[in-house]
């Protein structure tokens, strides 16, 4: 793998993870539970994103 596709796919983690992190801290700021359900859904996405691209750097 080179090193343009490592620093991609790092950026690419970092995003997930930062999107991850401002997901799970609207849902604790919020009372509305439809919003939370959603922002809940969001935040699980961006996790797995995230475990599927560390996944995908550990077995390369």
């Amino acid at each position: 793998m080179t090193t343009k596709s490592l620093t991609e796919l790092s950026e690419l983690m970092r995003s997930e993870k930062l999107a991850y992190k401002k997901c799970c801290n609207y849902v604790s700021e919020t009372d509305n539970e439809q919003l939370k359900c959603a922002l809940g859904n969001l935040a699980n996405g961006h996790k797995q994103r995230y475990e599927t691209l560390n996944n995908y750097l550990n077995k390369n």
